[in-house]
């Protein structure tokens, strides 16, 4: 008996409710399983993030290890170690041109000019290179390269179009790489 007013009473709201009813059930059904399947993930990189955020509050309360302080003589050692040999100057222009070629930049014979001066520990390679390509193009060039070596400097960076219209142009970047002095 109960089995029967139970289908009842079923029939009955289903047919109060309507067909508009039905499809805001069903619309509130998806919008729940959407919403699960959203935000458990989220929860999860949250709980991570807020794992990661605790560590590293943890880890800036704690003392810092008992390490010597380093004299000034080898603070400036360690300073000039950071720059690159100039044995390793046909590898940084190596990268440079994997960076062009990365941007889709089309690189022309570059001009390089070393300037050696006497009681510095560093010699500076001038590095002219003019390229093809649109500005965005261009910047990401420049970004990269600097992301990459980080003994390079950018001196300037020009680019010229012949049209207004036109999405591309010539420009010339220098780059300054600053070597380690060899006597």
């Amino acid at each position: 008996m109960k089995g029967a007013l139970w289908s009842a009473r079923l029939l009955y709201w289903s047919r109060r409710i309507g067909v508009p009813g039905w499809i805001g059930l069903l619309a509130l059904a998806l919008a729940l399983a959407l919403a699960q399947w959203q935000l458990r993930p989220a929860q999860q990189r949250l709980l991570v993030l807020e794992t990661r955020t605790a560590a590293a509050q943890q880890r800036l309360q704690q003392p810092l290890s008992a390490q010597p302080a380093l004299t000034p003589t080898q603070q400036l050692n360690a300073f000039y170690a950071t720059f690159a040999a100039q044995l390793t100057v046909p590898d940084v222009l190596a990268s440079l041109h994997e960076v062009a070629v990365a941007q889709k930049l089309d690189l022309d014979i570059g001009e390089y000019s070393l300037t050696k001066e006497k009681g510095l520990r560093l010699d500076s390679l001038r590095i002219a290179l003019p390229v093809k390509g649109n500005y965005v193009q261009l910047r990401q060039f420049a970004a990269e390269a600097l992301r990459a070596q980080p003994a390079l400097a950018l001196e300037r960076i020009s680019i010229r179009r012949e049209k207004v219209a036109e999405d591309g142009g010539t420009g010339r970047v220098v780059f300054v790489l600053f070597v380690e002095h060899t006597p």
